[in-house]
């Protein structure tokens, strides 16, 4: 199964989950740039503001076409109780070429299942998995677990094998 991960990071948390999600999946990593955020009181109202009013920024072209994947996981910080607009920019311009979907966002404890569920009506399809990773379990290192076990559901799982015929059931 081919994988990949497009995904935003501003202060390297996302980039961090991401890069231990990879490592599971043996996936491809598309990092979403973006020249109009940045780690400063300036960078971080104007990526609140525009997060909370819904404004899409622009973004860097993709390296990777999405198309060419089985699973693409969709990956970014949530900024004023939304997904980041980097993020939402990406699934705009990628929506259509998309196939199945995994969500994953890192935030600092609250609104995470409300951004997962804004985050899925952009995708305007169900996703085969879903998660978060709060700043809580990045500190505690926590967050490795929640990782392997999100990759793990997000694996194929294996083909029963085939119930060999007895010699006796083949004559007829």
């Amino acid at each position: 199964m081919a994988v990949l991960i497009a995904f935003y990071s501003l202060t390297g948390t996302t980039r961090t989950v991401v890069a231990e999600l990879a490592r599971h999946l043996r996936a491809d990593i598309e990092e979403i740039r973006c020249e109009r955020y940045g780690v400063s009181f300036r960078g971080w109202w104007r990526a609140a503001a525009d997060s909370w009013r819904g404004r899409l920024p622009p973004i860097a072209p993709a390296t990777h076409a999405a198309r060419n994947y089985d699973l693409v996981v969709l990956a970014g910080p949530i900024w004023a109780w939304h997904p980041c607009p980097p993020l939402r920019a990406y699934v705009r311009r990628e929506r259509a070429d998309l196939p199945e979907t995994a969500l994953l966002l890192t935030h600092g404890g609250s609104a995470g299942q409300q951004s997962l569920d804004a985050l899925q009506a952009w995708v305007g399809k169900p996703p085969k998995a879903r998660v978060t990773i709060t700043a809580a379990e990045m500190k505690s290192g926590t967050y490795a677990e929640t990782v392997a076990h999100f990759a793990q559901t997000l694996r194929p799982k294996p083909a029963p094998a085939p119930v060999p015929l007895a010699v006796d059931q083949c004559a007829g």
